[in-house]
């Protein structure tokens, strides 16, 4: 609001109310919501999925593997009964990320399992890495990671919005002419999708060669931007956490396994200012605020980097 001097006037309410405190403090809450989380049956997916239950999510996991997808699933159900959290529905989705038509099918058959819920969080991810020297990298290797780790985060993200936009319904209004009407876009709330980008994405690891991967994650850094920027409009944002090294179950087997596997550990860590990697449970608060509606309802095109301090330096 502006007065007759141009000037922007203060928001602040001549007579400010005592506000509840539900109008200052976010909720977390996630009630009602389906989360899709891709790469669902993997050690960070695991412990987000944990969390996304704890909240009041449904979640409707993708991966490739049929196994690891159904033992995720059986474990998870345990995780709700000693937690005697409320019965929620947890499906599972054999899908290869990387192919858009699979993508589109299994977005567009999720509501059937969840009755009738469309998704509208996302929690994407679904990607792998490979060390190879630049010189030596196969072009068939390389197109098939960018393929997963790229490509397949645009083809998630397009296959939900489509589905969103469709269900929802469009609105008329009234334009300036009083004699004309134009067809608002749809509006969509508490559409929120939080992509697993990676540091590698701002900065070149060491001494791991990993060029594919890093120009990946540095494609979904700029993709996320893109889509928030065209999506804004619609009330879908879009976001990325960019982690840092990560001991997950499986890379703690893999450093393990090996003098050269503690030897890269050591390498790492000598480079994360506070001395350690992450574990899985540190990106839990960070989901949480970029998928609720009322703490980050104004963030949109972040790309939070969360590494130990690895990219100040």
């Amino acid at each position: 609001m502006t007065n007759t001097s141009n000037q922007v006037e203060s928001a602040q309410q001549d007579h400010p109310s005592i506000p509840s405190l539900s109008d200052v403090l976010p909720s977390f809450r996630l009630d009602g919501h389906v989360t899709i989380v891709t790469g669902g049956s993997g050690g960070l997916a695991h412990t987000l999925v944990q969390a996304l239950l704890a909240q009041g999510s449904e979640v409707a996991l993708l991966d490739l593997s049929v196994e690891r997808l159904e033992y995720t699933a059986r474990e998870l159900q345990e995780f709700i009964k000693a937690n005697k959290l409320p019965k929620l529905n947890v499906s599972t989705w054999p899908c290869d990320i990387g192919d858009a038509a699979i993508v589109d099918e299994v977005v567009r058959a999720i509501p059937l399992k969840h009755n009738g819920i469309v998704p509208d969080k996302l929690v994407h991810t679904a990607g792998y890495c490979q060390n190879t020297p630049a010189l030596d990298y196969d072009a068939r290797q390389a197109e098939l990671l960018v393929r997963v780790n790229l490509m397949g985060s645009m083809y998630i993200c397009q296959s939900m919005s489509r589905l969103l936009m469709q269900r929802s319904q469009r609105r008329r209004s009234v334009s300036s002419e009083d004699d004309s009407a134009a067809e608002a876009c749809p509006q969509l709330s508490n559409v929120s999708y939080v992509l697993i980008g990676s540091m590698s994405g701002c900065i070149v690891n060491n001494p791991q060669p990993q060029v594919a991967y890093n120009m990946a994650k540095a494609g979904v850094i700029h993709m996320v931007k893109s889509l928030a920027c065209e999506w804004a409009r619609y009330g879908i944002r879009v976001n990325s956490i960019s982690p840092g090294y990560i001991a997950t179950a499986l890379t703690k087997k893999v450093i393990s396994g090996s003098p050269e596997g503690a030897a890269l550990q050591q390498e790492w860590t000598s480079r994360v200012p506070m001395g350690r990697m992450a574990d899985p449970r540190e990106f839990v608060g960070a989901m949480l605020y970029l998928l609720s509606s009322s703490a980050s309802s104004y963030t949109t095109g972040e790309n939070l980097v969360i590494d130990g301090g690895y990219t100040c330096w």
